[in-house]
């Protein structure tokens, strides 16, 4: 049973990035006041490329900001000082200057000697210890999916994934025509992905009669449809149901922003995966990349907090050396499985990636640490298989707004297409269900 926690999971301030931490302590480190602070604060977001959701954005912002963009870097700002008091990094004594505290100085060398994983991991202490929030979670992903080691999907479908484009959305029965095909979609994803049987007219009846009270739709369906109003209903439709899912699916007590913030924390940590782009997939998929045990004699996890009542938080992170053939074998099926039967040579090195980490149950991090490895043991002629790795087009050199995808860095270069030529007699055909989805294993 998870020991309460002493601040309630759903208050965490709002912002997703734990970055943001660490460029606070490094504008303390330098000023003291709250002014040249906010300042250093600004340049230092830019440059880390951190934004208010967990994207991060590509298009650098103006130099002279507005009032509204002022607003939003103040709002985060105010946040992060917030909540770095809770963990006792900084001390505000009565003349309104910050200062580091002892922990905020700890923290600050863990970062510029051991790096960001570290550094995240020692917060990850500092915020365990006051809301669990992370076992919660992690408790709740195994729970509500025992057979498949915790893995739950959130559904998102646009009317263009279930064969609607946007500009058939003419009228309001076109939106209710979606609204129907998106509940027999998810009551057969329920069916397919968890064995349970769910009917979902009643929460469909709900969602489009708000939609209706709050004038976004008109009750006639034969009145014309307002195309500006088009994202935000969309938008509602897509956050009733990850709602729905949460609560009523898999157990989850509290809100999508706390379950989304912790979730996308715990990743930057380690100790959960969530993506929005498994291959063949439309929709979020969260597993955990961690156990909850009172002790583990396997060397592949890592402590990184123990609980009151001696169960621990173990990171999985498996040993390079002696999980590099595991990992190869993973790399090859994953790449044979996602480059199917087009003879295309190169393949897109991120969809790999949510493979092999999922194959694995490793986080993003450690996908990063392993390919490093074995391409550099490839270089030297050290490896049974080849692999090039190449750079396609940057996100930097795209109309993208927002990086939605951190690329593979390998010795300091971004790398986005990769190839792998495996000699016949060492090719292992990968099992055709188990490799293409993630269902199956």
């Amino acid at each position: 049973m998870t020991v309460p926690q002493s601040k309630p999971i759903h208050s965490p301030r709002r912002f997703y990035f734990l970055d943001y931490f660490y460029i606070l302590l490094k504008s303390v480190q330098k000023y003291k006041d709250k002014d040249s602070i906010f300042d250093s604060f600004k340049i230092l977001k830019k440059q880390h490329r951190l934004g208010e959701s967990k994207y991060k954005p590509l298009v650098v912002e103006d130099e002279n900001l507005t009032k509204t963009q002022l607003d939003r870097y103040r709002y985060t700002f105010d946040q992060v000082i917030e909540e770095s008091k809770d963990y006792k990094l900084l001390r505000e004594p009565s003349s309104g200057q910050l200062s580091l505290g002892e922990q905020g100085k700890k923290l600050l060398r863990v970062y510029e000697e051991q790096g960001s994983l570290e550094f995240n991991q020692e917060l990850c202490k500092l915020m365990e210890s006051q809301y669990n929030a992370f076992r919660d979670i992690i408790e709740l992903l195994y729970k509500a999916n025992e057979y498949k080691s915790g893995l739950i999907f959130l559904p998102v479908y646009s009317p263009r994934q279930l064969g609607m484009e946007r500009s058939q959305i003419r009228t309001t029965e076109d939106i209710f025509q979606y609204a129907a095909k998106l509940v027999e979609r998810l009551e057969a994803d329920i069916q397919s992905y968890l064995g349970q049987e769910k009917y979902l007219g009643k929460e469909n009846k709900r969602i489009v009669d708000r939609l209706i009270e709050s004038k976004l739709l008109n009750e006639n369906p034969k009145s014309e449809f307002a195309p500006p109003k088009y994202n935000v209903i969309i938008k509602r439709f897509r956050d009733y149901w990850i709602t729905y899912f949460l609560r009523d699916v898999y157990g989850y007590r509290y809100s999508l922003t706390s379950f989304e913030i912790w979730t996308y924390r715990a990743k930057q940590i380690g100790i959960i995966h969530a993506t929005e782009f498994f291959p063949n997939f439309k929709g979020r998929i969260i597993y955990p990349t961690s156990v909850i045990v009172k002790s583990t004699r396997s060397s592949d996890f890592k402590l990184i907090y123990q609980y009151k009542d001696s169960a621990g938080l173990y990171a999985h992170e498996p040993d390079l050396v002696a999980n590099q053939d595991k990992f190869v074998d993973s790399l090859v099926n994953g790449y044979f499985a996602l480059r199917g039967r087009f003879m295309s040579y190169f393949i897109n090195l991120s969809a790999l990636r949510e493979v092999v980490c999922y194959s694995m149950k490793i986080s993003e991090y450690l996908f990063e640490k392993f390919l490093q490895h074995v391409y550099r043991l490839n270089l030297a002629g050290e490896l049974k298989i080849r692999i090039s790795l190449e750079v396609d087009r940057l996100p930097e050199e795209t109309t993208a707004i927002y990086l939605k995808q951190e690329p593979v860095t390998i010795d300091g270069r971004k790398r986005n297409i990769i190839a792998i030529d495996v000699a016949k007699e060492i090719l292992h055909e990968p099992t055709s269900e188990k490799t293409r989805t993630l269902w199956s294993s």
